[in-house]
């Protein structure tokens, strides 16, 4: 693509659209050329924010649009079908997690990439989170020898979520296991390794939440038996959001929001020392590495396997429980 940047339609302007909206402007190799939301309104306003164009639909914007790739920040019930209409026009596709509401259609997203040559990325943000990537480091030069242990916890009140499509389990698949810990069973797969087996508990606390699970607890394995627990609620009082690994030389913890330090600690280090925290933040961090993957810059090193991989989990945590 020589010097030219890369040009790209999002598709759908929403909350999470409006985050990578912002972001690409902070990416110099890529621009927001066009914007397609089921509200027309909503996407004018994106639109008008970075000098788009802006569209009534998926297929006017891929008929209209020069692109070279498309961002889907819609519902995950959308995923399937705006990626299906971007592969078949040749386009890279950056995907919101989860990849799609089931296995099935994620299965069908990361076939139709690979026959058609493209890219396919699924949106696994934390693993652009500065610390997370400085503890991949650590961990990949063995400064924590090997990692038997992980924890995750995302939990915290989600005001109003009963009113909107996250607990709709035919739009989102699931409940908070499907909205939170497709990223926490990403991290362990990303940390720790593949996860052979899963075992969940899952509690609905607001009955006016529905169908769907509002608390979850799972616990992850590998073939070789390193483990992992990863906690979700949308209803608990909050607490610490965090990432653990310990290791056989060493442990690491990192810290979101909560005013405490990301922090190792090896059996060679008398105290414990920060976390590295440089670097964009972790959706922009997202963004450069797609962007860069799609100028042939980098390989991409997230990609749809890894959000079918995370989806198929999650429903084989809904099925360990009987």
């Amino acid at each position: 693509m020589s010097n030219r940047k890369l040009r790209v339609g999002l598709i759908g302007a929403g909350g999470i659209g409006r985050t990578h909206l912002s972001s690409y402007e902070r990416v110099r190799e890529a621009q927001i050329v066009a914007v397609t939301d089921i509200n027309e309104e909503v996407a004018r306003t994106a639109a008008q924010q970075v000098g788009a164009d802006a569209f009534r639909s998926v297929e006017e914007m891929l008929e209209r649009s020069e692109l070279d790739a498309v961002d889907i920040c819609t519902p995950p019930v959308a995923h399937l079908d705006a990626a299906l209409l971007a592969i078949e026009k040749g386009l890279h596709v950056l995907c919101e997690k989860p990849l799609a509401h089931h296995p099935d259609a994620a299965r069908k997203m990361v076939q139709a990439a690979d026959a058609r040559g493209v890219k396919l990325m699924t949106a696994f943000c934390h693993r652009f989170h500065p610390p997370i990537a400085a503890l991949k480091r650590l961990i990949d030069a063995g400064e924590l020898g090997e990692v038997v242990m992980f924890r995750n916890r995302f939990a915290g009140p989600f005001k109003g979520v009963e009113e909107r499509w996250f607990s709709d389990k035919e739009v989102a698949g699931g409940g908070v296991l499907m909205d939170t810990s497709v990223h926490s069973i990403d991290l362990f797969r990303f940390l720790v390794g593949e996860v052979a087996r899963v075992q969940a508990v899952t509690r609905q606390t607001n009955p006016a939440i529905g169908e769907v699970e509002d608390t979850a607890i799972a616990l992850l394995s590998t073939s070789d038996k390193r483990m992992g627990v990863v906690e979700a609620s949308w209803v608990l009082a909050a607490g610490f959001n965090v990432v653990e690994v310990y290791g056989t030389e060493g442990a690491a913890m990192v810290h979101y929001w909560d005013g405490f330090k990301s922090r190792y600690k090896t059996n060679k280090m008398d105290d414990w020392q920060p976390l590295e925290e440089v670097g964009p933040d972790r959706f922009v961090g997202e963004i450069q590495h797609f962007v860069d993957a799609c100028l042939g810059r980098k390989e991409l090193q997230v990609t749809g396997y890894d959000g079918l991989r995370a989806v198929e989990i999650v429903y084989e945590a809904y099925a360990s429980q009987g």
